[in-house]
């Protein structure tokens, strides 16, 4: 299996400068551009460029994702849309980390996974994550408890120094993920059980800020024509900016967290997360075990035609045609299983075999059906 390199950089809020997308031409001739993204393929050699400085130039987002292991996504935002206590909440040491550059604020993700990932195609996934970037920023901070999710259970040994550290708060709405959340869940592996876990210390349902609506009244005609004349313009995070505004005026400085009543640590996070994996491995074996009544029941009304097809399929001598009398044989066992009949049903069996001495193929498949 050979190497495989992918790099998607992606601006969101505006297109490609010409002179960003020169920059990008003449870092190497395998680039595919768009007036909003540049993207890499690398098979036999390595990016020349330097990722996060590219962030920190011209893009919001990047997705990168090689074949021994290693997946990541960094999202750029403007320095003063992501408070403090955001960045101080949600990181963890080398894995998931913010840092500051010029006018913006960088979060970068990374999973290492030694086992590495196989054949990996990169193409395509950016685009089903990317608006975990604005999610963010309109502070929707469920993307940001995923990621830390993922951090403080990528690596075991890590539990071993950190397993009594506690979980940052957890924003509403984890039990219900938008399709966006999901692929970047998908993208970074993250356990759902673990998520259902996290999920159980949060609140139903998003509370977004609808009732700062009210204090635009209190704005004055002065900033609101201002506000006016910056979208004739085109600024971005504009709404951004608003909201800000509107707090001040309503005496909330900041996006306020949540406030978890009980944090939990990491041991008891996984713990609760077995859990979780327990009773939903329950709850399939009991539909499956509903199910297979079911299909039982179907089978008792029409067992003398089952039998009959047995011997139809046999002389037919075909693979798929043993494949089928196999299937029919287990069934007509568990029902006679569920009756206290298994002497009968494996005398019949035994006949079977009396019947068609030399067919191997049949013997072989009765045989790994535990038939024999």
């Amino acid at each position: 299996m050979g190497e495989y390199q992918y790099y998607e950089f992606q601006s969101l809020d505006r297109p490609l400068s010409a002179t960003a997308q020169a920059e990008m031409e003449s870092l190497s001739s395998r680039v595919y551009l768009t007036a909003n993204s540049a993207s890499f393929v690398y098979n036999y050699s390595d990016f020349p460029g330097n990722p996060y400085k590219l962030m920190a130039k011209h893009f919001d987002v990047m997705l990168y994702i090689a074949n021994w292991g290693t997946r990541q996504l960094m999202f750029r935002f403007p320095a003063d849309a992501i408070p403090n206590a955001v960045r101080e909440a949600y990181q963890y040491a080398e894995i998931m980390e913010w840092s500051e550059s010029g006018q913006y604020v960088i979060l970068d993700i990374r999973q290492e996974n030694e086992a590495g990932f196989g054949w990996v195609e990169g193409e395509g996934l950016l685009r089903g994550i990317a608006q975990v970037r604005n999610d963010i920023l309109r502070g929707d901070y469920r993307g940001l408890y995923l990621g830390w999710l993922m951090a403080v259970t990528q690596e075991l040994y890590a539990l071993e120094d950190d397993e009594d550290l506690t979980e940052p708060p957890v924003p509403s709405g984890m039990g219900k993920l938008s399709p966006t959340l999901r692929n970047f869940a998908d993208f970074f592996e993250i356990n759902i059980d673990l998520i259902n876990a996290g999920a159980q210390g949060s609140s139903k349902d998003a509370q977004p800020e609808t009732q700062l609506g009210d204090y635009l009244v209190q704005l004055p005609d002065d900033e609101k024509l201002d506000f006016l004349k910056r979208l004739l313009a085109g600024e971005t995070y504009l709404d951004i900016a608003l909201a800000k505004r509107l707090r001040e005026i309503a005496g909330k400085d900041a996006i306020s967290l949540p406030t978890n009543d009980q944090r939990r640590t990491i041991r008891q996070l996984l713990d609760l997360a077995n859990q979780v994996e327990q009773k939903h491995l329950q709850e399939e074996r009991q539909k499956a075990e509903i199910a297979r009544k079911k299909h039982l029941a179907k089978v008792a009304q029409a067992e003398g035609v089952y039998w009959d097809r047995v011997p139809q399929l046999i002389e037919q001598k075909r693979a798929n045609a043993y494949d089928e009398a196999v299937q029919i044989l287990k069934d007509l066992r568990d029902l006679a299983d569920e009756r206290g009949q298994l002497s009968e049903f494996q005398a019949r069996i035994r006949e079977i075999y009396e019947t068609y001495p030399t067919l191997r193929g049949l013997h072989s498949r009765l045989e790994e059906a535990g038939l024999s």
